[in-house]
């Protein structure tokens, strides 16, 4: 039996991965649901490589969408989709289904997690509904954090309400951001400026629309056929095909998700209405016309292995030591290592020290007095201060340092003719 690990069902569609919804409407295309099972498993750690889907067949694991569509059609495991493309077709599918990992998944990415509107409105509840808790809180930032890291290079940070520019105080932060004194000098001012009335995505509007017609068009133009009957998809066989599957994942996401910045599925929608078209023809062919998906709960979200995970989300999330941790876990899943080798026994002592450490340092920090005390306290002995026994420099300190002192009487001088004065002052 074949089993299917994905993330689980968002915004109307089996998934809320591209891939992940490609894989699915290609199994229920080329398999009968008796031969397969749709776990929708929302654990990435399940697959030896740590990465959804993944096909499970015999204990044999294998990852991503082209990696899983090669296993099951070299091992005769179901009908290939691709039997009647030509060599030249099989070349065009090769190229456009790199076109889409350097330019859709991108898309996809700055939509639904790079931007802070979409990911707080829709993105982020998507996934707290499909993890168990307290998973809700640790696995979805470090999932922004990886579209974030996959989308740098393009320069639109802007979109993520959190980026600083400057990673330093400027006055375009806000009057709130400077000191008081500074503000004092500043003009009041009574409107903002029209940069500032800008959402982030309004910001950068001019470049989104570049990128969005630069990957989309190409898809339209490719889509162009006849329009009988038969020509189906990019290849116009009268049947789906796996590129078809694989672009169909990213334009569902694209056209159907619900956020608030749409500039997707606007453009979709405006400018190229047949790929809209694409995507309800996929959902009736591969979707809802073979039958109902086979879906089965997943026997692995047992409350020890969300324990796990939690903990292992929660070291991910600790700076630099997540880096660490994450290149590590890497390494062991490339090179196929199991149990505990001598690299992973003086990483994991490394925390051990690490962490000893820094709770040392801070439990030593802590019982620094004074200046580990949260509040400063400087107190005088009664009957005087010893430093007033070093004549009056040493009274003068004393007074600055905890209160004041009667000063002492100088030799040959009445006690009457001294007077302590207290004077109050502001300083701005």
């Amino acid at each position: 039996m074949l089993q299917l690990h994905v993330w689980g069902s968002a915004f109307g569609l089996p998934s809320i991965d591209p891939e992940c919804l490609a894989l699915v409407a290609y199994l229920h295309n080329s398999l009968p649901a008796a031969d397969w099972r749709l776990v929708p498993s929302n654990d990435p750690s399940i697959s030896p490589s740590n990465s959804l889907p993944a096909l499970c067949h015999d204990g044999v694991w294998t990852s991503g969408y082209w990696p899983v569509v090669d296993y099951l059609v070299s091992n005769s495991l179901c009908a290939g989709l691709d039997a009647r493309l030509t060599p030249i077709q099989h070349a065009d599918r090769v190229a456009y289904a790199s076109f889409l990992s350097a330019r859709a998944a991108p898309l996809l990415d700055l939509s639904l997690y790079v931007s802070a509107a979409n990911w707080s409105a829709a993105t982020r509840p998507a996934f707290s509904e499909l993890l168990p808790f307290p998973l809700t809180w640790t696995v979805p930032p470090l999932i922004r954090a990886e579209a974030v890291k996959r989308v740098e290079h393009l320069g639109f940070a802007e979109l993520d309400s959190d980026f600083d520019p400057n990673g330093s105080l400027h006055l375009s932060t806000g009057r709130d951001a400077l000191p008081e004194t500074f503000r004092r000098h500043l003009p009041a001012r009574t409107k903002k400026t029209v940069h500032e009335e800008m959402t982030p995505e309004q910001a950068v509007a001019i470049r989104l629309y570049g990128q969005t017609e630069d990957c989309l068009s190409v898809l339209d133009d490719f889509l162009k056929g006849s329009d009988d009957e038969k020509s189906f998809g990019f290849f116009k066989t009268g049947m789906p095909t796996s590129l078809d599957c694989l672009v169909f994942g990213y334009l569902a996401l694209m056209r159907d998700a619900p956020v608030p910045r749409s500039f997707l599925k606007d453009w979709i929608k405006t400018q190229a209405p047949r790929l809209s078209e694409f995507v309800d023809d996929m959902t009736l062919r591969t979707l809802k016309a073979p039958g109902s998906l086979p879906w089965v709960e997943s026997q692995h979200a047992t409350a020890l292995r969300v324990g796990a995970r939690t903990l292992e989300s929660i070291l991910l999330n600790v700076p630099s030591v997540g880096d660490e941790y994450a290149t590590e876990k890497r390494r062991r899943a490339e090179e196929g290592i199991t149990g505990v080798d001598g690299r992973t026994l003086m990483f994991a002592m490394s925390l051990m020290v690490t962490g000893a450490a820094v709770g040392y340092g801070l439990h030593f920090y802590k019982a620094m007095q004074p200046f580990g005390a949260r509040t400063q306290v400087w107190r005088m002995e009664r009957g005087g201060s010893k430093l007033s026994q070093f004549g009056e420099l040493g009274s003068m300190l004393g007074n600055a340092l905890g209160g004041y002192e009667t000063p002492r009487q100088a030799p040959g001088l009445a006690s009457s003719q001294h007077r302590f004065v207290e004077t109050d002052t502001d300083v701005d």
